[in-house]
């Protein structure tokens, strides 16, 4: 049976319902019906952010916001010579000769991206939303 309801109590109380057929538990976002946690945020800035070999790339907010706003977002890895051809989450890896990492930063005040993988540059697409006071 696939559990498509979720109640959690508690600090990080919640309540979920993902679509027919989807495993609440182990739903993405667009595989979700309600989720709680989205409950009194509005859509508040969306735009890209470029960084390659670890700069900072910074977006400042217009004002500072009462809480730190939910970031939903994905990198493109090199949009300079193939734009398209791999995306990668906010990760972090060191070894085998490697040494790369894609990090955001979210603060009330701005958010900070930074790439590192190779020479190339990567792009943030990102889209923030903020708690309505209340």
């Amino acid at each position: 049976m696939v559990n498509r309801v979720l109640f959690q109590a508690g600090a990080g109380a919640a309540m979920s319902v993902s679509l027919p057929g989807v495993d609440v538990t182990a739903a993405n976002i667009d595989q979700m019906v309600f989720d709680s946690r989205w409950s009194g945020h509005q859509f508040y800035a969306s735009g890209t952010l470029d960084s390659s070999n670890d700069s900072v790339a910074t977006f400042v907010f217009p004002a500072a916001l009462d809480a730190v706003p939910f970031l939903a977002g994905y990198t493109d890895t090199n949009i300079t010579l193939s734009p398209g051809t791999q995306y990668l989450g906010f990760t972090n890896f060191r070894g085998n000769s490697s040494d790369y990492w894609v990090y955001a930063q979210v603060t009330t005040t701005s958010l900070q991206f930074r790439f590192k993988f190779g020479n190339a540059v990567g792009r943030l697409y990102y889209a923030l939303f903020r708690r309505i006071a209340g």
